[in-house]
């Protein structure tokens, strides 16, 4: 197993990640990459749109795009409903948020293994490795790789 290092300068805080729960599995995402988690009450459908793009929702004057990533990850797509949890995540400007069914909690980035080293067939493309945790393994998502998979809307929708 290899074991990738989680901060590179001698002082700093220790990296952190947020663990959410999408469909009974738990993922993680590096906090500097995830800004807050929102409960959305309204969402705009756009029309034509893929069907990872659940709609748009405002966000304190900036529009956001919601996606359903489930299907990126080899999971099972759902809709969006009232009082929809979502992780607002940001990379290289642009921004997205992002269906979630519930925050775990934040946890120290350590014990982290390369992508390939797990055969959990979660998130192959969209891995940036394998936390061991209690009770199993859990991916870290590749926030970047996700918000470019994205394409279109999202990119139109984001960086604000």
């Amino acid at each position: 197993m290899t074991t990738l290092p989680a901060e590179s300068h001698p002082g700093a805080r220790p990296a952190r990640v947020c663990l959410v729960e999408l469909a009974g599995t738990r993922f993680a995402v590096e906090v500097r990459h995830a800004r807050e988690v929102v409960v959305l009450d309204e969402l705009t459908m756009v029309p034509l749109a893929p069907p990872h793009l659940l709609g748009v929702v405002n966000l304190r004057g900036s529009v956001l795009p919601l996606v359903d990533i489930r299907p990126f990850l080899g999971l099972e797509a759902t809709r969006a409903i009232r009082e929809t949890r979502a992780l607002v995540v940001e990379c290289d400007g642009i921004q997205a948020a992002l269906l979630i069914d519930e925050v775990v909690g934040l946890e120290p980035l350590d014990g982290l293994a390369a992508a390939g080293d797990s055969a959990d067939g979660h998130a192959p493309d969209f891995s940036a490795g394998r936390l061991q945790r209690e009770g199993g393994t859990v991916t870290l998502l590749d926030v970047g790789r996700i918000l470019g998979a994205l394409g279109g809307p999202v990119e139109a929708g984001g960086g604000n």
